[in-house]
This record gives C-alpha cells, structure tokens and sequence, in this order.
C-alpha cells in the first residue's frame, strides 16, 4: 500500500471520534462533511463497482465543487472524470479508475491540507516562438518525496513547444532537475500520462524526474529548469502563440508508484515579437456624418500582439491617404466620421511602408437598414481543455479582435461551480451596452451518438447551467433548458465538429447552427438540419482553445484554420438586440473576413420566411475584404445560379499569364452520424515546364500554415497545405509560356488528421501521387485534377483568372416553383479563399419557430 493511501486509510479510521461541531473553518457544509468521511471509510473497504459507481460520482461532484469554491486547486481532469460516470450507464473500468483517482487525490487533500509544498516560477514574460530558459522550483512540504517518488514533466497537448528531451545537455529543449539537498538523486524515466496534459485522448509517454537516492524534506527544493543552457542547449523552443498563463504542468508522487498529485499551474507569460503586420477594424455600416471610433492593431507573423517598437500609421481611403495615426501602443484608437455615402476600402501603411495591411470595408449609407454585428459564440481558455485566462479571453476578444459580442463557451464536462461564477462575473464586469456585450454560455459536451456538442447562451448572465454530467441526452438538454429558463431567454447552437444530432432540433431553443470554425468548414451540417426540415439560420465561430476569440491564427492538428466569425443583423448593439437577431436568424457565417452580404427573396431577408408565391425575385449584394471568385444561389439541395468574376476565360494563355491553383477536400461525413472526415494534407514539389515560374504565393497570406518554399531551381517549389471542406489557393505568375507549358506535381503519402473520434471511419492514408496539368488541356480557362481518397474525390484545380477582379457584386434574378417551403441561401468565396454563407430564406410553408 503506497504512503498517500496509508495515510487517507488512517484518516479514514479516526471517522469513529469524528465530530463536526469541531470543524472550524470547514468548506464543507455538515450533511456534506458526513456523507465525505462516509465514503472515505468505505473507499478503501468497498471497491467501486458499476454498482456503487454512480452514488460515489455525485458525491465527489458535490465534494469537488465545495473544495473549487473555497479557493482549492483542482486537477485539470476531475470534473471530466467524474462525467464520464454520473448518467452515463454502463460504467467500464477505465471510468471506474478515473473515479477512484478524483476520490482519492480529494482524500488526500482533504487529509493533509499542509502535505504538498509551494510551487514557483520563472514567470516572463517570454517571447514566443524563441529559444528561452524557464525554471520552476518546488518547496517541499510536510510530506517527504522518497525513493522512487518524484516529479512527472507534463505538456499541455495544445502549447506547441519543441521536443523536450533530458538525456542531451547540447541538443536542443534539454530539461534538467536539481535540488538544494545533495544527498538526492533523479533517473530519469518515462510514464504514461492521458488527458488534456498527456496524449489528451490516449496516453503518450511523460518526463519524470525520479528520486534515485535520499529524500527530499521539508524545505528542500528542487528546480527544474527547461531549456537549460549550461551544457551547450540553446533552451526550449516556445510556443507560436501568446498566453498570460502558459501551462508548465508539473505532478508529484510522494513514493514508488502512488498517485501523482497536481501542482497548481503557474502564470507563467508568452508575448508576441517584432511587429510583422498591422490590421484595421471598423464598424461595417454607419451613417453619413456618424462618429465612429476604429482600431489599428500591430502583429507578429502569429497574430499575436507586436512588441517593440510599434511605428505610426497611415491609413488610406478607397487608396487616398485618410488620416496619419501616431502610435499610442500596439492598438490606436481614433474616433472619425465619413461624411458621404459609399462603399469605402481601408488599407494600413507604417510610416515607412515597410509594414502594410487593411481593413474590413465600410458601408456609409443614409438607409434605413440595419447594422452588422460581428461576434464568437465559440470559444475557451483554461477553464476547460484550451490554455489562459477567462480575462485574456474577455480582453481579447473586445480589443484584439474587436468584436460586438462574445461567448466564453466553456465545456460543461471540464466546469466546476468555482469557475461558472467566474464567467458570471466576467459576463456583468466586461458588458458595456452599445459597446462591447459578452454572454453567458457553455458547450454541453457528449458524444455525437448522445447528441453531439452544442453551445447553450443564455441572455442574463444569472442562469445556472444545464450540464451533461446530469442531462447527457440531446432531449434532456432540451427538457432542462426549458424546466430551468425561458426558452425567449436561450439560444441553442449545434456545431459539426463533434456533430450534433441534425435530426432533433428545438424550434424554440435552437435557431442557430454552426458550419465552420477552426477545425472545418461543413457546409454540409447546416444543410442536413435544412433536410429534415428545421428553420434554423447559419453562423461560424472560431472554437478557438488559446483564449484568442475572433481573431485566431492557425495552430495545426484539429485547429488548422483560421477562426470564424458570426455576423448579427440588429438596430444597435446591446444585449437584447443582438440576442434577438439571433433567436429571429437574422445572421450570417464567415470564415473569418468581415464581408457585408445582403440576401433577400422577394423582399424577404436572409433568416425569414415569406408568403408563397411561385414567382421568386432574387436579390443581393456582396462587398468583400478581397476581389469577389464566385458567388452561388443554393435553392433546397441543388446549385439554382452561379456565377464567376475572376475566371479569366480567352479562349488561349497569353505569352505572360496569371493562374490560380486551388486544392480542395470534402469534409462531408461518409457514413450518417460519424463525425466529419479529418484534414487533408496537400504537400509535395510543384515544378513549370515550358514556361518562366516569375512568382508563386499563397492567396491568404494571412494563412501561415500554407507555405511556398523556393528552391535551387528556379522553376521548383516545394509547398503545403491542409484543406477541410474548403480550398485552399496559391497565386501562380507564368512568363515566356509554350505551348507545352505544364505543372508537374508531386505530392508525398500523408494521412487525414485531426477532427472528432471517428464512430465508423477512421482517418485513412493518402497515397503519394504524381500528376501534371497542361496548360494546352485548359476548357474555358480551366484544368483539373482527382484523386480518390477512399469514398471521396478530392481536387487540384488551375484556373487562368483575371489579376483585378471586384469587390462589389450586386445581383438579381428570377425563379420558379410551386412548391411550398422552398428555400435559398448563397454562398460568397473570395479570390483569398474567404467564404460567407447567409442564412437561408424559406417561401411558403408554414413557421416552425
């Protein structure tokens, strides 16, 4: 029996003189107190058993909750491990070993209050994406670490540091160990270690640092230090992206093979580097003559906020120079009007030109319309399996991203009542009506075959949430819901990425759905609620996990894209008029660019339902962030319209000429109610023949998971790149063309990555594939290439397109049916790879709402 279970046995066994009238400054309520020392007495006697397992799960949901709320530190798996057994039967073993870990780190804790030490750290801050030295220094406590115990070297699975390694002093990311007491000795070895700190949904093996000799008392320390430099390492190499707390977990046994107990996280700091480029945010629509204030925002090559020295700024109008802006940090402020009506384009240029980029575009217009909101109902920090603060979420979200309106949509799996009234708090303290509003929500988490996730935003911030712990089924979330709220005050979002049940849908609940975000696009998902009749509207998010809303660089794996973005169509920005736009559909999705697209169907707007008529006037308007490629009118499940504006259709390839080459994949599940086909890498070689390769780049360069790379030849280039249901596009210029001139590609085995656990599917191997596209075999400007992937065909494509296309598109045209509840909605792609998707419009049939 191990020390920590020899010791709870023997608080355990004093349960017979235990008086609570004794308990001075106890967190935990009487009836609780007696119920606990209950359970730990029959912990060690009983076995946990499918029998017993249930009852033992609510009390430590009641027990963990109390020691949350007194200020104790829980481990990052507790409320997930006690999920995986209340209302979830059958109970299998590895939910049962998870239980008893809860109960018996709580025991322990709850027995020995003073046992663990103190835990420092190196804080920063420190610059990303940079080779640094960190160190954390534990003091021991009153409980020894004896042979055999130690310290576990955890990762968090998301913080994208290089390999650690502690067997070379020389090589890159060496982690050593040290302690003042020289009679102690470490070994290094190796343990398995799961979760969010681990292999996440496996184990992966995990440092540690292990007692070899002595033992480490009372006051010893002991310092491990990552990146450590004295042998010849150039330190460890740190993560791409910010953070005000980036996760350096650390575990400590006391002996051989006893439960690793959780020191608590330290704030340890990331910040950005030199600035790398600059972006503009501005309000969509206003007035003639209106004030309005916009924001000026420098960044790295990640996104994160600039350091150093941040230049002024000049900013253009329509190309003509606006306003010169003196920098006042790594985010000017200026408040300014447009006096005329228009469509205005703003561009940023520092005020040496060496840095440039641009802005959303503004719709100035003395119209009676309403205006455009931009918002994330999607996305996390620490609080739940991500990395950082629920303020860096807050703060990010109203000043990095600019946003009108916010979720911090914790998983309810990975909440505890400490941390739910926390997001109360960050709900009241951070909404400012006409400025900024934040809602309160949650991601009720269950796999798709219960429901799938979906995120529940509540419009006060004074609801309790409706969890899976107790409401594991779609239909019982709903019943819950309702029981507990007024359905007026909630808005339901399913989202595909673990993906929800389109076949149930609560008309009063859920108006929305989402279809893309950084794991995807699945344009498929929304259409499939459409299917089965339901009357919802379409939106995206980012599911961002690094505490960055609305404004999201790539991270890799599941997170392969940027992050999207909801647009609410209201009369003002507070928090009843943004929520109703969303209960009445008044929204559209993008996947991240802050397009303005309007949509109507005999005068009926995106969201709505108009009379019948078999007549159908068709109407809209586009203005992008770049020039438009193709806009298409859906009407049920098939393409009513489509139209291209940057296909470059001469009927020959000039001497000198501009292509676009696009890779695209299906996301589309193979099998009903699986869960979407995972990433699919393009990477390989690109060589011309036949013509000059003058210049090749990626069309989103805002992208930087997408990379050209030149080589000693100069018609050669080695790229990559991921797509998920989208395209993903390269600039290709051409001269000295022949009438041989062809692309040679040569593209590596990989495998699909990333996406949900598959149910039936599984991510399967891409094979390497040689392949070229002869100009000469272009129809209509065009050439394309497939390859079947199991059950999907996937795509190259080499379209000649024009190099100015626009940016406006207004269109209109007519059609026909006689069916009632037909519906329409359209779908805008930009030349950047950019994608806004309206809501549908429905005509006839009857309200489902």
């Amino acid at each position: 029996m191990s020390l920590i279970r020899t010791v709870t046995v023997v608080a355990a066994f004093c349960l017979s003189t235990f008086d609570v009238t004794a308990q001075t400054n106890d967190y935990l309520p009487d009836d609780l107190r007696l119920r606990v020392e209950q359970l730990k007495t029959e912990f060690h006697t009983i076995e946990t058993d499918r029998h017993n397992a249930s009852a033992r799960a609510h009390l430590a949901w009641e027990w963990l909750n109390a020691y949350a709320l007194n200020g104790g530190y829980m481990p990052v798996n507790a409320t997930l491990a006690v999920a995986a057994v209340l209302g979830r039967p059958p109970v299998g073993p590895a939910s049962i070993a998870g239980l008893n870990s809860v109960i018996e780190e709580l025991s322990f804790l709850d027995d020995n209050p003073d046992a663990i030490g103190s835990l420092t750290a190196d804080t920063g801050p420190f610059p990303v994406a940079s080779f640094v030295t960190i160190s954390q220094t534990y003091t021991v406590g009153r409980l020894p670490v004896q042979t055999g115990g130690g310290f576990m070297v955890a990762r968090h699975f998301m913080a994208n540091f290089g390999q650690w390694q502690a067997s070379d002093p020389a090589a890159d990311h060496y982690i050593s160990v040290s302690s003042s007491n020289p009679k102690v000795t470490f070994v290094v070895s190796r343990v398995p270690m799961g979760g969010m700190h681990g292999g996440f949904r496996n184990t992966r093996p995990t440092l540690m640092f292990k007692v070899a000799s002595g033992t480490l008392v009372q006051g010893d320390t002991v310092t491990i230090t990552y990146g450590d430099t004295s042998g010849g390492s150039r330190g460890i190499m740190t993560p791409s992206f910010s953070s005000d707390r980036m996760p350096l977990p650390l575990y400590l046994a006391f002996v051989e093979d006893s439960h690793f107990m959780s020191l608590p996280i330290q704030p340890v700091v990331m910040e950005g580097t030199d600035v790398a480029g600059v972006n503009a945010f501005l309000p969509s629509v206003v007035s003639p003559g209106e004030t309005f204030e916009f924001s000026v925002r420098a960044q790295d090559r990640y996104f994160n906020r600039a350091t150093g020295t941040i230049p002024d700024w000049t900013v253009y109008l329509n190309g003509s120079e606006w306003l010169t802006l003196e920098s006042n940090g790594v985010i000017t402020t200026h408040t300014t009007q447009i006096d005329e009506p228009g469509v205005y384009h703003v561009t940023v240029r520092s005020s040496d030109g060496s840095i440039a980029g641009s802005g959303n575009p503004v719709l100035v217009t003395d119209e009676e319309r309403d205006r455009i909101y931009w918002g994330d109902t999607h996305g996390h920090s620490g609080f739940a399996e991500g990395i950082g603060t629920p303020d860096r979420f807050m703060i990010w979200a109203r000043d990095d991203a600019r946003l009108d309106y916010v979720t911090h949509s914790e998983h309810d799996i990975w909440l505890d009542d400490s941390e739910w009234e926390v997001l109360q708090a960050n709900v009241r303290a951070f909404s400012e009506e006409g400025r900024f509003i934040a809602y309160l929500g949650y991601e009720w988490t269950v796999s798709n075959t219960r429901g799938g996730h979906h995120n529940v935003l509540f419009r006060r911030p004074d609801h309790n949430r409706i969890p899976a712990q107790f409401y594991p089924t779609l239909s019982k979330l709903y019943q819950g819901l309702r029981t507990h709220a007024e359905p007026k005050n909630v808005v339901v979002i399913p989202h595909a990425h673990q993906a929800g049940d389109y076949r149930l849908s609560d008309p009063e609940l859920e108006p929305l759905v989402e279809i893309m975000s950084q794991h995807g696009n699945f344009e498929w998902f929304g259409r499939l609620y459409l299917q089965h009749g339901h009357q919802v509207g379409f939106v995206a998010a980012s599911d961002n996990h690094l505490s960055q809303p609305g404004y999201s660089a790539p991270l890799g794996g599941s997170l392969s894209q940027r992050g999207g973005l909801g647009a609410i169509m209201a009369r003002e920005r507070t928090t009843d008029a943004i929520f109703d736009g969303m209960k009445n559909l008044r929204a559209y999705a993008t996947t991240g660019d802050r397009m303005i697209l309007d949509f109507s169907v005999n005068d009926a707007p995106m969201g709505t339902r108009t009379p019948f008529e078999e007549n159908r006037a068709i109407s809209g308007r586009v203005i992008g962030t770049a020039p438009i490629d193709t806009i298409t009118i859906i009407k049920n499940e098939d393409v009513l319209w489509s139209e291209s504006y940057l296909d470059n259709k001469d009927a020959r390839t000039g001497r000198e000429d501009t292509f676009l080459l696009s890779f695209a994949s299906d996301s589309t599940p193979f099998h009903r109610g699986d869960n979407p086909r995972g990433w699919r890498a393009w990477e390989g070689t690109l060589e011309v023949i036949g013509a000059d390769l003058v210049n090749i780049e990626a069309y989103d360069a805002s992208f930087p998971l997408q990379n050209v790379t030149r080589t000693d030849e100069a018609n050669r280039v080695i790229f990559n790149t991921k797509t998920r249901g989208d395209t993903s596009s390269f600039l290709i210029e051409l001269a000295n063309i022949t009438r041989t001139a062809r692309l040679q590609f040569d593209i590596v085995e990989n495998r699909e990555t990333g996406g949900g656990p598959p149910i039936y599917r599984q991510p399967q191997r891409v094979a390497a594939v040689s392949f070229a596209m002869a100009l000469r075999d272009m129809e209509d400007g065009k050439v394309e290439y497939t390859q079947t992937v199991d059950a999907y065909t996937d795509r190259a494509t080499l379209r000649r397109i024009i190099t100015d296309g626009p940016r406006e598109v207004s269109f209109n045209l007519t059609d026909t049916g006689n069916r009632q509840g037909d519906y329409y909605f359209v779908r805008v792609v930009q030349a950047n790879d950019a994608i806004a998707w309206s809501s549908p419009v429905w005509v006839g049939g009857y309200n489902k709402k």
